[in-house]
């Protein structure tokens, strides 16, 4: 990984494997050498120092990506069946800003990498929408929350390396997720009913009740498992192989 300060323009290698690009603003970018001893404290500093990028939606001057914070997920299915359809629309995650990376562990040989972060809070909110199967017309709709408070969450990533422009780049994929959910919570803000609603008042408190936990924090983690796989990414475009993982001599 590269750990940075600002950029303007281009870059060019120096003698001792460092880029350096000098204008009025200061520039320097170093590698984390693949034989070094600190190389897995080196790579988690790189990723935390990105992570600021990912926030904005930018990482360099010349490459934007969807932004982190705000996360914007596409809308989903909660609960689908013969009897009701629940939808969460208009989604969007707040809170990766204080988020930080916990454990790096790396084999460059292998191109395999394992990633652990925290995060102390995040909040999913959107427009939610039930309805009964056979009788659309009754039917609620309300402002909805889904909160995860104190969990991680960690992913495996194996690397393939591919050329381009005469240039040996790397690629990666996650290849394993997991979290650990501290706490979660569903909440609504208000409620808006149509149809004879109070005959199934019942009916609509039971399905957005616990069954439906579960549904938004799988969805929450496969959107979060493919965003960070193209940030990742992303990033890795940004030079050669050698530069982001320099043989050290």
């Amino acid at each position: 990984m590269l750990t940075t300060t600002t950029s303007d323009d281009h870059f060019r290698t120096s003698p001792d494997k460092r880029w350096k690009h000098y204008t009025g603003h200061a520039y320097e970018a170093t590698g984390c050498p693949r034989n070094s001893a600190i190389l897995n404290q080196c790579i988690e500093k790189s990723i935390q120092y990105y992570l600021s990028y990912m926030y904005s939606g930018s990482i360099s001057d010349r490459t934007a990506v969807p932004s982190l914070d705000p996360l914007v997920l596409p809308d989903t299915t909660l609960i689908q069946n013969e009897h009701v359809l629940s939808t969460f629309t208009n989604r969007e995650t707040t809170g990766f800003r204080n988020m930080y990376i916990t454990d790096v562990r790396s084999d460059i040989t292998r191109l395999e990498f394992y990633f652990q972060f925290h995060i102390s809070a995040i909040d999913t909110k959107g427009s939610y929408h039930a309805r009964l199967a056979k009788r659309p017309e009754i039917a609620e709709w309300s402002h909805m929350t889904y909160s995860i408070r104190n969990s991680s969450f960690e992913l495996q990533l194996k690397g393939v390396n591919y050329e381009q422009d005469n240039r040996v780049y790397l690629k990666v994929n996650v290849t394993d997720w997991g979290q650990h959910i501290g706490d979660h919570t569903v909440g609504f803000r208000w409620f808006t009913m149509s149809g004879n609603y109070s005959q199934f008042s019942d009916q609509f408190e039971q399905i957005r009740g616990r069954d439906i936990l579960p549904v938004v924090e799988r969805d929450l983690m496969q959107s979060l498992r493919e965003r960070f796989q193209h940030l990742f990414n992303e990033i890795l475009r940004l030079a050669p192989f050698e530069r982001f993982f320099p043989t050290q001599y």
